[in-house]
């Protein structure tokens, strides 16, 4: 009772594939969703808080200058300077934010998905069988602060696909690989079916040549090796080869 009690109270991770279909592909389905770090709108937007520094100083400066005679213009022109700072630092780091708060990594059944955008949406995408390997970095202030950046390596033209200020980046990198892995398998199972079949509905003229027994038997071991066949799995499959020698 105080099993089913715990499984009914674990919260179910959240399908966010109808979320975001428009992205997807039919038969797609969204593994992960991971908004970057806080502290990418910190770096985007550093020159804006530098402004809003700047204006905050001028403001106090004013504080100090007589309203009187050439003082008096003295002050109106650090005051439209404050006003002017406030201004674009305030828009800046507005329009930072909601960029950041839009932008998101997204690991799909078949893609890496970057998508994001405040007006005009944009998206980027790595297919998982173009990717050939991973690397994580944790810099200095991304130990700090708990966030990493992928390489991902790709057989394509551009190389290296770089995804940065990820919260977590051992794990994305862990549910990246198992998503690889199992879209690898889905492909390859194609190759089973195929062998497989035959085996299962023999015909009359279902015989095979040496050659063909010796791809097919290839074929299996290599399944095996890979962990999709059990040895038992292997020797029946093999055994009804031969039979159709």
């Amino acid at each position: 009772m105080s099993e089913q009690a715990e499984t009914s109270a674990a919260p179910a991770a959240p399908d966010e594939t109808a979320r975001y279909a428009p992205l997807l592909a039919t038969g797609e389905r969204v593994l992960l969703v991971r908004r970057r770090h806080w502290f990418t709108f910190v770096n985007a937007a550093r020159w804006f808080l530098l402004v809003f520094g700047a204006a905050i100083i001028v403001e106090i400066i004013n504080g100090s200058v007589p309203n009187g005679g050439v003082s008096g213009h003295v002050s109106d022109g650090l005051t439209w300077i404050f006003v002017a700072g406030l201004l674009v630092a305030l828009a800046g780091l507005g329009w930072e934010y909601l960029a950041w708060q839009r932008e998101r990594y997204l690991v799909t059944t078949r893609r890496v998905i970057e998508a994001g955008g405040v007006i005009n949406k944009w998206s980027h995408d790595t297919s998982l069988e173009m990717i050939n390997d991973m690397e994580v970095e944790h810099p200095l202030f991304g130990r700090i602060f708990g966030y990493g950046d992928i390489d991902l390596l790709t057989a394509s033209e551009a190389g290296t696909n770089k995804l940065t200020f990820l919260p977590d980046a051992d794990g994305f990198k862990k549910t990246l690989l198992d998503a690889k892995y199992q879209h690898q398998v889905e492909v390859e199972s194609g190759g089973r079916a195929a062998v497989a079949a035959p085996a299962a509905a023999p015909v009359a003229d279902d015989r095979m040549t040496a050659q063909e027994l010796d791809e097919a038997v290839s074929r299996l071991a290599d399944m095996r090796d890979r962990g999709m066949l059990t040895a038992e799995e292997f020797e029946a499959k093999k055994h009804e080869l031969l039979d159709r020698l």
